[in-house]
């Protein structure tokens, strides 16, 4: 037996190991009889009503709870669901016009339960611990935390030598591809009846809709095989559609850009070219509306945008000017100071 045989007998053994661990987590997980029985809708159904319950859908909902749920139930098992249609509005979110698409009540609840009970136990054994959107125990300040210490044990190993590589995708949920997305499923789910109803509640219209649970988890699935593959070769931190990668030569950023643009093309993501760039690692670069800079000491500043700050600052005295309601005012103001006390912003909290 030659050494190039042996190697495809080992490939082989991995891959089945791997494909056998795969269909033991999907058999376990991707039920939906077990994971659309009474109780686990029941329990999902208050977590629907949390904060909402002034609206009058919410109301109804509530009072014919115990129906509507085991109706729920029983149309997701026998395949006779109806996806019901969404409430669609426009914000304006920091100058940039977002189309929400929300749905009704009784499909929430029916996004929470295939989220909660079958995407996320079968997506986060697949996804690198980096990864901090959408994630239970992670989050915003989990991803700062993350970048600081990762920037500080860079500079114990290299000092302020090296580059960061920012990465940003354009208009990220709009250009998920429904194709690319149906192959994840394949891959990960082994149960053709599960596919369907998470589908048939997923795409509803080009791309994948804001304001979706569902949609959330898709999104932070679609560029993990783009996570693992830099994590192989460097250290890198995302949060959903904004990664940061530390690299040793300008050079090899450059090639690894290359290559990485090159999968991104097989996944259907197109990349931002204003904001993705490479930079020296004592420069100051943005993550996240922060800004980061690394200092000759280690030291890691974090500092936000100017325009966020100017922003708030308009925001507040439009309110006094309105007279609002000093109390509104002041909840505003301390909940802008929570989120600034996350970075180095002390001169900028006493200013606001």
């Amino acid at each position: 037996m030659t050494s190039l045989e042996r190697k495809e007998r080992r490939y082989k053994r991995s891959n089945d190991k791997r494909l056998k661990k795969l269909k033991e987590t999907s058999e376990k997980y991707a039920d939906l009889d077990n994971a659309f029985c009474f109780h686990k809708a029941m329990y999902y159904g208050d977590k629907c009503c949390n904060n909402v319950g002034y609206k009058k859908s919410t109301q109804n909902f509530k009072l014919h709870e115990f129906t509507i749920i085991s109706n729920i139930c029983k149309d997701i098992k026998t395949n006779n669901y109806k996806v019901g249609d969404t409430y669609n509005f426009i914000i304006n979110e920091r100058g940039k016009i977002r189309n929400i698409q929300a749905p009704h009540i009784k499909d929430r609840l029916v996004h929470k339960i295939l989220c909660n009970e079958i995407i996320v136990p079968i997506y986060t054994r697949h996804l690198i611990y980096d990864n901090g959107a959408s994630m239970k125990g992670k989050g915003y300040k989990f991803s700062m935390d993350r970048l600081k210490k990762m920037l500080y044990s860079w500079y114990l190993k290299n000092k302020t030598n090296g580059y960061v590589m920012i990465i940003d995708f354009s208009k990220f949920f709009e250009n998920c591809s429904h194709e690319v997305i149906h192959n994840i499923h394949k891959k990960y789910i082994f149960d053709d009846k599960v596919i369907k109803v998470i589908e048939d509640y997923l795409f509803i219209s080009k791309g994948i809709s804001l304001g979706i649970e569902i949609a959330q988890m898709e999104a932070i699935m679609i560029p993990n095989t783009l996570d693992h593959f830099v994590e192989n070769k460097t250290k890198l931190i995302r949060y959903m559609d904004d990664t940061v990668v530390l690299i040793y030569d300008y050079k090899e950023g450059k090639e690894l850009l290359e290559k990485y643009n090159n999968i991104c093309n097989l996944l259907s993501i197109k990349i931002n070219i204003k904001k993705s760039f490479i930079s020296r690692v004592n420069k100051t670069f943005k993550y996240c509306k922060w800004r980061y800079k690394l200092l000759n000491n280690g030291k890691v500043i974090c500092i936000p945008c100017i325009k966020t700050i100017r922003r708030q600052r308009i925001k507040l005295r439009k309110m006094a000017k309105f007279n609002i309601d000093k109390r509104e005012i002041e909840i505003t103001s301390n909940s802008y100071k929570a989120y600034l006390s996350l970075g180095n912003t002390y001169r900028y909290i006493s200013r606001l």
